[in-house]
């Protein structure tokens, strides 16, 4: 799905927790670290594309460790919770916003 805006994250691997998988991608990806107790599951999202079904957890992190740097080329933004639903996204990430704008606002 190049091109659009995702929320990082990524596969769960086997014998891997969706908090683990967290602490993990972002880590891989964003080069932070993320005290497991700083998590919150806050809600999910379930979308069948052609060839898959997805199930996304939607984390909360209160806080992290070391600085936000993209590694895997990727751009990144910091973005107000009104402004999300200017980016475009994977259809899976879509209902996600609308939690998000609801949280933050």
């Amino acid at each position: 799905m190049a091109g659009l805006w995702e929320f990082p994250g990524g596969k769960i691997e086997d014998g891997e927790r969706p908090e683990e998988t967290v602490i993990r991608e972002l880590k891989e990806e964003l080069s932070v670290e993320i005290p497991e107790p700083c998590l919150s599951p806050y809600v999910f999202a379930s979308h069948t594309y052609d060839d898959f079904h997805l199930v996304m957890p939607l984390f909360l992190c209160r806080k992290w460790q070391g600085q936000i740097i993209p590694r895997e080329g990727q751009e990144i933004a910091w973005v107000r919770a009104n402004k999300l639903s200017s980016y475009a996204m994977p259809a899976a990430d879509e209902p996600l916003v609308a939690h998000l704008r609801d949280l933050l606002l």
